[in-house]
């Protein structure tokens, strides 16, 4: 494989370099950083050009940019031929911008392709999303090697661990830039992502929320950009919280099945205005641009919803550089990010995957036998009934192939499980990324949103006070002012042997002040006999009404002083008793 490094240094865009000027380098190029005009140097250079993409909003989107210099065709469902080829007659450079699922249609239009070149955007999604987009992955690697040049283009590129020999035979780029803005990620892990996410964003709703911002000032959060894979879960949020439509915008794929999840919430394009609350599924995790000056993107990955998992190394740096900056919009929080997730570690081990694989290679091979020895009446009825989804071969135009994509795909999700099997890998996974830079040391202006994401994750009280009493701050203390009791009063055991209960806790808390008040009646500093003491007890549980019986051994478990049981000898006769010293308790309430 060879590695060519490209030096962007100070440069805003790729059009800005040389290498790019008549268009991208045949290969694989990894760009490193979003919004730096991949599709813009296709759009804009002199050679016809195809540029492959993922969605029909990011076709749209390309087809907008006011600065383009040729006219872009746009190409997916529902566009004709006779579009088409009015287009060519009327434009001498081509420029096309075209879904997955519609390149074949327009290469048999085009018919002679070699006076086009090809780009395909956000190449990683092809390893990405081949579970569920199969046959418009298998069609576009195979109808792509009718064209003479052609790139393919992330931002954030399938890992070499991947990578199918096909793009391992590929030259590839790597742009470097000077000046890169580090992002830092800040981690939440809870057992319940979905109801936490929604606790959270009802606090943000009723209370607000406080966070540094990229100049280190604590601001007050105006926006919240939610990037999360599951349409049932953004309705199910947004209905348990019962948000009015004008509070949410939902940017999801505007499918028949979605609409009637959402029910009375619209789904809205991208380009819409900003709402207080904005949620996106995948379709926006990569290749759309959101503007905003004040907005906080929050990532939740569940890990028993596999479609809601997040890639640390290609879909998390994509989401991350989602919200743009321009002259007009320049984020306040664009340095961080907050990612909501929980872990799974009931998956299969390593071996237990690698017996899968062989399994699904056998199976492959029985496939293909069968195709040789099977009559074309018994095989089309076969490849009719027979879904092959879990397996690692396709069916193109009627035959089986082997499928070595289909292959790493299967090898790429379940190193997604894994990352996701306990929060040790999700922050190897960050530390291994070039664009995070983990929040190691606590700083005091984070303490508000930290209490304020744990209240909303934490589900049960212990959890909270336990929280609180590992690392306590006063946020905390205004939160839950309680907490500073129980830590002042009682031990951990005693919170224990309570049950965590706030009930028994907050008597057990009162118990305690009224005995520390018992304790200073019946102090004074030196030895004080055991018969001494009772009668001093029997007199202060008299005056605070305490019906239990008075005993001198009480004075054992006294914590606003010190006390050693011991004996001394007065007239010549040994009194046992106790010795009261110094306080070392302050008495408030």
């Amino acid at each position: 494989m060879e590695k060519i490094i490209i030096e962007g240094g100070n440069k805003r865009y790729l059009s800005e370099l040389d290498e790019f000027k008549n268009g991208l380098p045949f290969g694989i190029i990894q760009k490193t950083r979003c919004d730096v005009g991949g599709t813009y140097v296709a759009a804009n250079c002199p050679s016809n050009y195809i540029i492959v993409c993922p969605f029909r909003d990011l076709v749209d989107s390309i087809a907008a940019d006011k600065n383009n210099k040729y006219n872009v065709f746009k190409c997916y469902g529902g566009i004709t031929e006779r579009q088409f080829k009015k287009y060519e007659e009327d434009n001498t450079v081509k420029k096309i911008a075209v879904t997955y699922d519609s390149l074949p249609k327009l290469i048999n239009w085009i018919g002679e392709v070699s006076s086009y070149k090809v780009l395909v955007d956000e190449y990683h999604l092809i390893l990405e999303d081949m579970d569920f987009r199969t046959d418009a992955i298998t069609n576009l690697m195979n109808q792509i090697k009718k064209f003479d040049h052609y790139s393919f283009l992330s931002a954030t590129p399938i890992d070499i661990e991947y990578e199918i020999d096909f793009f391992k035979e590929l030259p590839h780029y790597l742009v470097t830039w000077e000046n890169a803005v580090k992002i830092k990620p800040i981690r939440y892990k809870t057992t319940k992502v979905n109801a936490g996410l929604a606790r959270f964003i009802q606090i943000f709703l009723n209370e607000g929320l406080t966070c540094p911002d990229i100049n280190g000032n604590k601001s007050k959060v105006e926006e919240l950009y939610i990037f999360i894979n599951s349409v049932t879960s953004i309705q199910q949020i947004v209905s348990s919280l019962e948000l009015s439509p004008n509070e949410v915008k939902i940017c999801c794929a505007d499918r028949i099945r979605n609409r009637k999840i959402l029910d009375e919430y619209e789904i809205e394009p991208v380009s819409n205005p900003n709402k207080k609350i904005n949620f996106f599924t995948k379709k926006c995790f990569q290749g759309c641009n959101l503007f905003t000056n004040n907005g906080l993107v929050i990532v939740a990955s569940d890990a028993y919803r596999a479609q809601t998992l997040t890639d640390i190394s290609t879909t998390m740096e994509q989401i991350a550089g989602r919200i743009r900056i321009n002259a007009e919009y320049q984020n306040i929080f664009r340095n961080i990010l907050i990612h909501i997730y929980s872990t799974n570690s009931k998956i299969m081990n390593d071996e237990e995957f690698a017996d899968l694989m062989e399994e699904k290679e056998v199976e492959a091979q029985r496939i293909l036998s069968s195709q040789e020895k099977l009559t074309k009446e018994e095989w089309d009825t076969l490849i009719k009934n027979r879904n092959f989804e879990s397996d690692i071969v396709s069916i193109i135009e009627g035959k089986a192939v082997y499928n070595p994509l289909k292959k790493q795909s299967f090898i790429y999700k379940q190193g997604l499980r894994k990352m996701y099997s306990n929060g040790f890998y999700i922050r190897a996974a960050y530390e291994d990324s070039e664009k995070f830079e983990l929040k190691n040391n606590y700083q005091k202006n984070w303490e508000d949103f930290d209490v304020k994401m744990k209240k909303a994750i934490i589900v049960s009280y212990e959890s909270l006070v336990k929280e609180y009493l590992t690392n306590p701050s006063e946020q905390y203390e205004l939160e839950f002012p309680e907490f500073k009791e129980y830590r002042r009063y009682l031990k951990e055991s005693e919170m224990n042997s309570l049950r965590w209960n706030k009930e028994k806790m907050m008597k057990a808390v009162a118990d305690k002040k009224i005995m520390n008040k018992i304790y200073d009646e019946v102090y004074s500093y030196g030895f004080v006999s055991s018969k001494e003491l009772k009668e001093r007890f029997a007199k202060a549980f008299d005056k605070y009404g305490i019906s239990i019986s008075p005993k001198a051994t009480l004075i054992e478990d006294c914590s606003i002083y010190s006390v050693t049981k011991t004996s001394k000898r007065i007239d010549g006769e040994k009194v046992v008793g106790y010795e009261l010293n110094s306080l070392t308790f302050n008495l408030v309430g």
